[in-house]
């Protein structure tokens, strides 16, 4: 194989690995609280939309060829028509809907909560379910399409996430919230917030790094050892915490003088992160 072409293979094997490095670690996130189907579709919508203003910004005033649209997707036109279509005309009623399919459980308790506002019944809220004739068994069917999914599976997931009560004995169950959290605690979503949040803002900082000069760029740095013995992990990860705590003190005292008064239309958010890491 030629010195280049190597090369070239070398280049995609260290991307490939870099991404799937990051997008595993984000899924871990992400499972339970995001179908796989839903995130594929986000991220379809999301990568065209972000292509296009790519191409727009390297032709400035122009429309963006569906043809070098489709180049750098590697979809056909007539889903990136679909697509474009959906972006530009549809994309509260989109919205809404994705958020309440957000995953399977998620859609069930969509419509449960639907069928609850508009029933006439003494008790919309209680389902029976068991059987093939039982009330849950029926909804399930008629909401979600996809195989695979039993209804044992998502009870105990409704369950464990505080979103039905279950009476064993009378094979009941009773909806008790209008919609659906993924969550299984009540600090979850802070922590998964504040988590993604960080990732959004380092990605920012890298992509900015870039597409600017060596004098531009954003201070970005990690320390690390290879040679921490596992023994010493506890007390490692005391002092870099006490040692982080003292960064964030002078942070907070460096960017009090140059916050504004007030809140304004015109402001920015800046600042600087602060996290430990592991790696197994």
């Amino acid at each position: 194989m030629p010195a280049e072409q190597n090369q070239r293979y070398q280049e995609a094997a260290i991307l490939t690995r870099a991404v799937e490095n990051v997008f595993r670690k984000l899924i871990r996130f992400l499972v339970g609280r995001i179908s796989l189907v839903r995130l594929q579709e986000m991220i379809r919508y999301i990568y065209v939309e972000e292509a296009e203003i790519n191409l727009r910004a390297e032709n400035p005033g122009k429309n963006v060829p569906m043809t070098r649209l489709a180049l750098v997707t590697g979809l056909d036109t007539r889903t990136l028509v679909q697509v474009r279509k959906r972006l530009e005309t549809d994309a509260p009623q989109y919205r809404q809907q994705f958020l309440s399919e957000l995953t399977p459980e998620s859609a069930i308790v969509e419509a449960w909560a639907s069928r609850v506002g508009m029933s006439q019944s003494e008790n919309p809220a209680v389902m029976s379910y068991g059987s093939e004739k039982g009330e849950f068994e029926k909804m399930v069917k008629a909401t979600i399409s996809g195989r695979g999914i039993t209804t044992q599976s998502i009870i105990e997931r409704l369950v464990n996430t505080r979103s039905v009560k279950q009476d064993k004995k009378s094979r009941t169950l009773e909806l008790v919230v209008d919609e659906f959290s993924p969550y299984l605690s009540d600090d979850e979503p802070n922590m998964v917030n504040a988590a993604l949040s960080a990732i959004s803002n380092l990605i920012s900082t890298i992509e900015h790094n870039m597409e600017s000069t060596q004098e531009e760029k954003f201070f970005q740095r990690q320390r690390w050892t290879f040679r921490l013995r596992p023994e010493n992990r506890e007390a490692f990860r005391e002092s870099m915490r006490s040692l982080l705590e003292s960064y964030k003190q002078e942070t907070e005292a460096g960017i009090e003088p140059w916050e504004s008064a007030s809140y304004g239309e015109n402001l920015i958010t800046a600042g600087v992160g602060f996290y430990y890491f592991e790696e197994q």
